[in-house]
């Protein structure tokens, strides 16, 4: 069984100090599965798949309590070759990320985002893996290893790179 993986890719343009300096004062003390819908139709086990990987975040500050919470939401569709319309398999998952924190000073609304879309996604990412692995096979479909997730640094301005593209969808001869 050969599969054809991509690794996740995150482009960032722009100035991420702010979010580096939340990253380098927070530790991660709870991840949990807050929300989750799995549906298949009788197509998925049928073929070819191509998949599609989505995700948003939102993030809360809570100074009070010290701690900054991260709630990464992440959309799974998988394609048959079939003539159907729309996904033979969906798969949401939210989790609840709780980072604390000690010294909220300095700190900018825009840096807890930054901080949430990187890291948050990046930190979420392996129970997401695993979360998506292990509802596959609890539905009676064949096993499938999302790939890890990478976060690639946009080039300065100027600079003459070779163009990198993110790609959102992967094929694998059998899901």
């Amino acid at each position: 069984m050969t599969k054809k993986r991509k690794a996740k890719v995150i482009k960032r343009k722009g100035d991420f100090s702010a979010g580096l300096l939340v990253s380098d004062r927070v530790q991660l003390k709870d991840v949990r599965l807050i929300s989750c819908k799995c549906d298949q139709t009788p197509e998925a086990i049928l073929g070819k798949k191509n998949y599609d990987i989505k995700y948003s975040t939102e993030v809360e500050v809570d100074k009070k309590n010290g701690y900054i919470i991260v709630l990464p939401k992440f959309h799974f569709e998988a394609y048959t070759e079939s003539k159907i319309p729309g996904p033979a398999l969906l798969i949401d998952a939210s989790f609840l990320l709780a980072y604390k924190i000690e010294d909220f000073e300095g700190l900018t609304q825009s840096g807890f985002e930054q901080f949430a879309n990187i890291n948050g996604i990046y930190n979420a990412w392996p129970y997401w893996r695993e979360f998506v692995q292990n509802t596959i096979i609890r539905m009676g479909l064949p096993s499938l290893s999302i790939p890890v997730f990478r976060i690639v640094e946009q080039p300065a301005k100027g600079k003459k790179t070779k163009k990198r593209v993110t790609k959102k969808k992967v094929t694998n001869k059998r899901l």
